[in-house]
């Protein structure tokens, strides 16, 4: 995954956010945003969100803006990537992309498939399916039940992240963002545990 800076991340919330609140407005949640999530990865974007939707109005489209602002994140991470491809004309050896940065990455999203109630589980593959399609940058993947390790093998270690995050927001859309901050806390502590020499930045 690429790493964006805090400054690229603001950017991008900015964007997110702005057709949604006044400027007077924006510019403090910005401020609250830097302070106290800026350093954290995408996925914590909907207790952000929750945070700062104070009013009934706000909260009906908390939704929107979740989808907004991972819109415009994907947007930058994919400039980045490409300035960082054309800098970097580097072909890189399995050394340097171990197999367990794959295998890391699949128990985390089995691990995530596995907390699904079973009554919920064939409608959160569906819901899964219409994000892919829809986020510009995974529209060429397809997530198969049934396949999932032949499926997730297609995807590129760079799109590792856009991936987890998008199961995060389906899994927040499910069960709320309270259970899926603390799944997700569970599984970052397990994927330590068995691969410590893999950088979790590369999945979150």
């Amino acid at each position: 995954m690429v790493e964006l800076t805090i400054e690229q991340k603001k950017q991008a919330v900015t964007k997110g956010l702005s057709q949604f609140l006044p400027d007077t407005v924006l510019q403090r949640v910005l401020q609250y945003w830097e302070s106290e999530y800026g350093h954290q990865p995408s996925f914590v974007l909907n207790r952000f969100l929750s945070e700062i939707c104070t009013t009934h109005e706000l909260r009906l489209l908390r939704k929107d803006m979740l989808r907004q602002v991972l819109h415009e994140i994907s947007i930058v991470e994919k400039q980045q990537h490409l300035e960082v491809k054309e800098d970097q004309d580097v072909v890189i050896t399995e050394e340097e992309q171990p197999v367990d940065l794959f295998q890391a990455f699949y128990d985390f999203i089995i691990t995530i498939l596995k907390s699904v109630h079973r009554n919920d589980y064939l409608e959160f593959v569906d819901e899964l399916g219409i994000k892919m399609k829809k986020h510009r940058l995974l529209a060429a993947y397809r997530f198969i039940d049934g396949s999932e390790k032949n499926c997730l093998k297609q995807i590129p270690q760079t799109l590792y992240a856009e991936l987890i995050t998008i199961f995060y927001a389906i899994y927040c859309d499910f069960y709320g963002p309270n259970k899926a901050d603390q799944l997700y806390a569970q599984i970052k502590n397990i994927v330590k545990q068995q691969y410590p020499e893999i950088d979790l930045k590369q999945l979150l």
